[in-house]
């Protein structure tokens, strides 16, 4: 049974076409066959190593290409364009409706970590006072070697 009969009726306008392009995939099976039992596995790395290296300076030459450069130049002048775009039209929609931005909020913690620097500064200066004050209150209570003792002994 052939491929047309198998695959349902053929229209006969096209049958003509059909089975000339089952010929031609049968006979290129068949000379691939043909070809590759006749090729060792040296020969055929050899083979791989060609047709990677021509198409390694294929494209190599294409990337290098003025025509390709030019246009990959367009492509990233309008993808920096869109994106410039983009950004202006969100920047616009939050300021109109009131959402913070990513500058907004930066600018927010930028200004929140200075205002917390300054406190942690007040607050170790403010420490340190009470370390002075807490010193010289402990010196006071403490009694003086020479106070009491030395005024007991020359009443006596």
């Amino acid at each position: 049974m052939s491929t047309s009969e198998a695959n349902g009726p053929v229209n006969p306008v096209t049958k003509p076409f059909a089975e000339f392009w089952q010929s031609y995939a049968e006979q290129w099976n068949a000379n691939a066959k043909q070809f590759m039992e006749g090729i060792d596995g040296s020969t055929s790395e050899v083979w791989r190593r060609k047709w990677l290296d021509a198409m390694s300076q294929s494209f190599d030459a294409y990337m290098r290409s003025p025509a390709f450069l030019e246009a990959m130049k367009h492509n990233f002048d309008g993808m920096i364009q869109a994106k410039q775009s983009v950004n202006d039209v969100s920047q616009e929609v939050a300021r109109n409706s009131g959402i913070p931005t990513a500058g907004d909020i930066s600018g927010l913690f930028e200004r929140l970590h200075s205002i917390e620097d300054s406190i942690i500064a007040r607050l170790s200066h403010i420490e340190q006072r009470i370390g002075a004050i807490e010193e010289s209150v402990t010196e006071a209570k403490k009694p003086s070697r020479g106070g009491k003792k030395n005024s007991s002994a020359e009443t006596s």
